[in-house]
């Protein structure tokens, strides 16, 4: 079995507090557990912009190490499409063979 962990962090310019900065993030995590079928969380960390970042982490597992990064890339495209308010900062991606 491989695993991948992508983690996407992004920048909500129009958010001023951090109940805006969580709506955000909860309904982008909703919609692509509900797409992709895969895992998704919050990364805890905190900076003194914290109300306009979020780090998300995805992972997923499967047999083909070529699917998981497939399908990584996917979300990432996914997650710039569906909302042109956010921007992509950074985007990287590891796969763990043979877990």
């Amino acid at each position: 079995m491989n695993v991948g962990i992508a983690r996407i962090t992004l920048r909500l310019p129009d958010s001023h507090s951090l109940k805006t900065r969580r709506q955000a993030a909860r309904s982008l995590t909703q919609r692509i557990r509900s797409r992709f079928n895969v895992s998704v969380a919050q990364d805890a960390g905190a900076d003194g912009n914290a109300w306009q970042r979020v780090t998300l982490l995805v992972s997923c597992v499967s047999s083909d190490s070529g699917h998981i990064d497939a399908m990584l890339n996917e979300v990432a495209e996914f997650v710039e499409s569906s909302r042109p308010d956010l921007e992509l900062l950074d985007y990287g991606a590891e796969i763990i063979r043979g877990v």
